[in-house]
């Protein structure tokens, strides 16, 4: 469903990295052989993903109201997985419509051939479905 390992590589292929020293904190987003603030060499350089990196960014919309609205959704979708019943009387129209387009999302992925190894053999095919 929500491919987070997907979004970016290792922090060397991140499209956004940054290059930091672990002595002075130095940062940049080109490639160091070295600390021009301190002169440590390149052993002391770290690289990391940056705060354009997709997987950053994820994180970020995660932290908004409607972050939380689709984290509540999909902590409905692993109650409704591991057996509890669900109505919509237990969900409001917000989370109604956040589930439809996750499981719009989920039939798309499906079709493409990159979201059936990420869904359970016991849910694929199946909607998401309330009494």
């Amino acid at each position: 469903m929500l491919h987070q390992g997907g979004l970016c590589g290792p922090d060397e292929e991140c499209p956004d990295r940054v290059f930091r020293c672990r002595g002075c904190g130095y940062s940049a987003q080109t490639e160091l052989e070295g600390c021009p603030a301190c002169g440590a060499d390149w052993k002391a350089i770290d690289v990391s993903h940056g705060p354009g990196c997709p997987k950053n960014l994820l994180e970020e919309a995660m932290d908004t109201p409607n972050g939380a609205l689709v984290r509540r959704c999909f902590r409905i979708l692993n109650a409704k997985s591991i057996g509890l019943t669900i109505t919509l009387a237990d969900i409001t129209e917000e989370e109604f419509r956040v589930l439809e387009l996750i499981e719009a999302e989920r039939q798309e992925q499906i079709k493409r051939g990159d979201g059936g190894a990420h869904v359970p053999a016991n849910q694929r095919g199946k909607g998401v479905s309330f009494r």
